[in-house]
């Protein structure tokens, strides 16, 4: 049962923060999550050139097993439960909830890194997120986000919410594996990428290609 709602932890911080609009997003949206998973590579750390004692202390924030316990103090502190997420006004609820978990977490990630360090993530978390990068306040901002445009990526984000949250639903059913999840997930944020592509001018992809900075060369298959 832990093990499946570990599985849900996980799940429902993608979905949330990948509805969140601001901070760092999380996964292929973009984040302070996202951050954190990309600082848990060795690549990322070498591009980073991380000490040693950063290192340590990014594990330490990075444990993925961290996770839940964390997760779960910030539900109890809210008078929450994992089952509140079964329903429409559970997971609104949450959205405030996952905007204080992604700032904390913005906060002991840049505690570690210098601002040089901080600004080379920002923008590798911008290569990896792709054109959901666009979902951050911040780039929205810097890419002169029109309302008609604003619209469009919101019916994106919500189709996008549906579809991880039936991932959901199936992960708690135990219908489908976490491997199946994780693909399913990748799958999914592929397609919103493509769809993100086709509401963005060019003018605004070649804006968001030079926020992510020089390429960054991957040494493994990253996250």
């Amino acid at each position: 049962m832990k093990k499946l709602l570990f599985g849900i932890a996980v799940l429902a911080i993608a979905v949330m923060s990948q509805a969140q609009r601001g901070g760092f997003g999380m996964m292929q949206g973009g984040g302070a999550a996202s951050a954190a998973m990309l600082l848990a590579r060795e690549d990322v750390q070498a591009e980073l050139a991380l000490t040693d004692d950063q290192k340590d202390k990014i594990t330490a924030i990075t444990d993925p097993q961290q996770m839940f316990p964390k997760m779960q103090k910030y539900m109890s502190d809210a008078g929450m439960s994992f089952e509140d997420m079964r329903t429409d006004e559970g997971r609104k609820k949450m959205g405030p909830l996952m905007e204080k978990m992604q700032a904390d977490l913005k906060k002991e990630i840049d505690a570690v890194l210098t601002p040089a360090q901080s600004k080379r993530l920002g923008e590798i978390v911008i290569q990896e997120s792709k054109f959901s990068a666009v979902f951050q306040k911040d780039i929205a901002k810097a890419l002169s986000i029109t309302e008609d445009q604003d619209a469009k990526l919101k019916a994106l984000q919500k189709a996008q919410q549906d579809a991880q949250r039936g991932l959901g639903t199936q992960m708690r059913n135990q219908e489908i594996t976490m491997e199946e999840l994780q693909a399913k997930m990748k799958k999914n944020t592929e397609i919103l990428n493509t769809e993100i592509a086709k509401i963005l001018t060019d003018g605004q992809k070649a804006k968001l290609k030079e926020m992510g900075g020089k390429t960054f060369v991957k040494k493994d298959d990253g996250i």
